[in-house]
């Protein structure tokens, strides 16, 4: 009789544990593992729509092979994310730029995409982009952005979704900018630089919001590992020209090194089952852009001048 019990029980020990088991598996979100982004560019060379020359190169992903309201819906933020800052100074202009423009010799931008990470769930690009009201020689800005999207949801992520944004989270943001040395000690790892870049990528800094605009941003790479860092754009009323100018501040973070930061977003859980999936497809030709591209004759001139 003893037996029969003890067989009983773990007959239906395994049974409840079966089902536990299966409910994990149908809960899971299953995912994506076949779509494909591919590479587009917007160009937009001399228009005779204004009164200065405008020339616009501009990079931006398209993902296909979703559901297609969701794959819409999708590629709208990012194409939209890619034009940030041509509709800001070019395509549409607030009073402040629409008073600028009446000193535009030239507009310029060309933006380039990266991505570097692309799961079942998620997708992580990173728009990096040169652009130069005014004039394309003496006003070039360099700046960055990213857009990190839920698949299944259409949901963007931003660094404060996914990472308690505090003083412990600066100091290590700091101590790793501050050891890459990228930026000659503008950024060091002390009570008044993390409270003042603190306040950057939480939006707390209203004075200095009247002049930039600051841009948190994170990517992931191929290792899934991380590229965290905020860029700071002027606004019109802070315009000025000079030698062209690198608007970002960022480092790079092993995964291991950011647990302790981690907030209780669903982004960890995706993140955490994540694996390479989907194919990202090149545009075969690229446009280059003839003020701001690679080849472009404005940084043999400030070469020549240093």
């Amino acid at each position: 009789m003893m037996q029969k019990t003890q067989k009983k029980i773990g007959v239906i020990a395994l049974s409840v544990l079966c089902g536990l088991c299966g409910c994990s598996s149908i809960g899971a979100p299953k995912g994506y593992e076949d779509y494909t982004i591919k590479k587009e560019q917007y160009v937009d060379e001399y228009t005779e729509q204004y009164d200065y020359w405008d020339v616009v190169t501009v990079e931006y992903p398209v993902l296909s092979g979703i559901d297609e309201e969701q794959a819409e819906a999708i590629n709208n933020t990012l194409f939209d994310m890619a034009m940030e800052k041509v509709n800001y100074w070019h395509l549409t202009p607030n009073e402040e730029v629409k008073a600028l423009q009446e000193e535009y010799h030239v507009y310029s931008s060309d933006v380039r995409c990266d991505i570097d990470f692309h799961s079942q769930y998620l997708f992580s690009a990173a728009f990096h982009e040169t652009y130069a009201p005014i004039s394309p020689v003496y006003y070039v800005q360099m700046t960055q952005r990213c857009a990190n999207i839920n698949l299944m949801t259409g949901a963007q992520y931003q660094l404060s979704d996914i990472f308690q944004i505090d003083d412990a989270f600066m100091e290590l943001w700091c101590k790793q900018v501050e050891a890459d040395g990228n930026y000659d000690d503008l950024i060091v790892n002390d009570a008044d630089t993390r409270e003042t870049f603190g306040a950057w990528f939480l939006g707390e800094d209203e004075e200095a919001e009247e002049y930039y605009m600051f841009t948190p941003f994170f990517y992931i790479d191929e290792n899934k590992d991380f590229v965290i860092g905020i860029s700071y754009d002027p606004k019109p009323n802070r315009l000025g020209g000079n030698l062209p100018r690198n608007n970002s501040f960022f480092a790079h973070f092993p995964a291991a090194d950011l647990e302790p930061y981690r907030t209780e977003s669903e982004f960890w859980e995706l993140y955490d089952q994540s694996e390479n999936t989907g194919n990202v497809i090149e545009k075969e030709t690229l446009r280059e852009n003839i003020w701001l591209g690679e080849n472009a004759s404005v940084w043999d001139y400030w070469k020549e001048r240093q």
